[in-house]
């Protein structure tokens, strides 16, 4: 059995070896971070600002993009943090609808052999609590994607999420605002986290 290799957090300064050329780790970075409203980067940059809602900077450690959930907190609280904008990184005709999707996961293959228990094809809700954070921002002009004030934060408990969803594993901000569920400020959201 092959282990996971341990992680430890990069500074960006760390050097390329055995090149002519020096670059470094930030310099990755800026290539292909540097567009954080593209879909592929935009969910983990809601992670991240979930994080640093909940935690002091010294406690977030390395993202995990294989687990059951996304965030857990120091009392033990699992925590799926789901991503939606109006403004995606392509030309559009017009915005987009706002659906939160992925909310149901299965259990991952290499997880189950890892613990030795069978695999459940079967997709369930994981976490205990989920952030539905949205890109609230419809001006392509002004889009400023590090304004948390163009950001707002839906908080449902798992039991919340199966019910306003229908059990399903995706839902709408139409069907969020017809069962009331109402945002927060990036500010508010360790206030509701218990």
């Amino acid at each position: 059995m092959y282990k996971r290799l341990p992680l430890k957090k990069l500074s960006g300064q760390e050097l390329f070896k055995n090149t002519k050329n020096r670059f470094s780790v930030s310099d990755f970075w800026q290539y292909g971070f540097s567009n954080l409203n593209s879909n592929v980067l935009r969910g983990a940059l809601a992670e991240f600002l979930v994080e640093n809602a909940i935690k002091d900077k010294q406690d977030i450690s390395i993202r995990n993009p294989w687990g059951d959930y996304d965030v857990k907190t120091k009392q033990g609280i699992r925590i799926e943090v789901k991503c939606s904008s109006y403004i995606q990184d392509w030309d559009q005709s017009k915005l987009s609808n706002i659906i939160f999707s992925g909310l149901k996961a299965r259990t991952l293959y290499w997880s189950s052999a890892v613990n030795n228990k069978p695999q459940d094809n079967k997709k369930e809700y994981k976490a205990d609590i989920y952030i539905l954070a949205l890109l609230k921002h419809q001006d392509p002009m002004t889009l400023n994607i590090l304004d948390l004030d163009q950001w707002c934060f839906y908080v449902l408990s798992k039991k919340q999420l199966k019910e306003v969803s229908g059990d399903k594993s995706s839902v709408s901000l139409a069907r969020l605002e017809k069962y009331n569920i109402k945002p927060v400020s990036f500010n508010q959201i360790n206030k509701l986290i218990k």
